[in-house]
């Protein structure tokens, strides 16, 4: 009896304990903010310097030399290249050279190019001298082939430097060669082309053209380019 009086005080007591209201305690936030204000912009500033050692560990690092303190190399040849580009820079940091040398330098350099260009006959191409003017007997707009003396007027062009009409005098010889032999029928209106569907044949063809462009086209020819062209013209007479 008392067993159970004592089970039912104790399941009474943990109901009462269960039936109770939790409280649980929440942390609170601080309301409080920290205000940062910011720097005076007018206030004097304060300069502050490195320490006397560490200038001085850092002009003696080799990672802040970038090599104008460098050793010259130990290789001869290395060692006089080293040496000639140290030169040339001082000579062009010098004054004499900004008073002088650097005119003669320059003059020095567009003389050099000027003969380049007149030996790679650049000039001859871009600026042609006009052909001399060489008395003939004959009138070029009216000319016979059979009373040409071919072999004594191409030698008078030649001592007078007017290749463009040796050229010509060329392909008029070649005509008369090729009306001689029956090849073509030559008239003195007839056009190059016309003599060209006569013969059908592609030398006489690239030599008709090489005339026309030094005839009508104006190309100019030195003394080495005419031997080329008149060679041409040997090999195909």
């Amino acid at each position: 009896m008392k067993e159970s009086i004592k089970r039912l005080l104790a399941g009474g007591i943990v109901m009462v304990l269960l039936t109770q209201p939790v409280s649980a305690q929440t942390p609170t936030r601080s309301t409080s903010t920290t205000t940062l204000s910011a720097p005076n912009d007018r206030a004097p500033l304060t300069v502050r310097y490195p320490a006397a050692d560490k200038l001085r560990d850092f002009r003696n690092s080799r990672d802040y030399q970038y090599d104008y303190g460098a050793r010259p190399p130990e290789n001869p040849l290395l060692k006089f290249w080293y040496w000639f580009l140290r030169a040339l820079g001082e000579f062009f940091v010098s004054k004499s050279y900004q008073n002088f040398w650097q005119y003669v330098i320059l003059a020095a350099l567009v003389g050099l190019t000027i003969w380049l260009l007149t030996k790679a006959q650049v000039l001859e191409f871009l600026f042609p001298k006009k052909s001399e003017s060489l008395p003939l007997d004959y009138d070029t707009l009216t000319e016979d082939i059979h009373v040409i003396d071919f072999a004594g007027s191409i030698e008078q062009a030649i001592e007078a430097r007017n290749f463009r009409l040796a050229v010509r005098l060329l392909y008029l010889q070649t005509l008369k060669r090729l009306t001689d032999a029956d090849r073509i029928a030559w008239k003195p209106d007839k056009t190059n082309r016309q003599y060209v569907q006569e013969m059908k044949n592609s030398d006489f063809e690239q030599l008709t053209t090489q005339f026309e462009y030094v005839w009508y086209g104006d190309f100019p020819v030195d003394e080495r380019r005419f031997s080329v062209i008149r060679e041409e013209f040997k090999r195909f007479s």
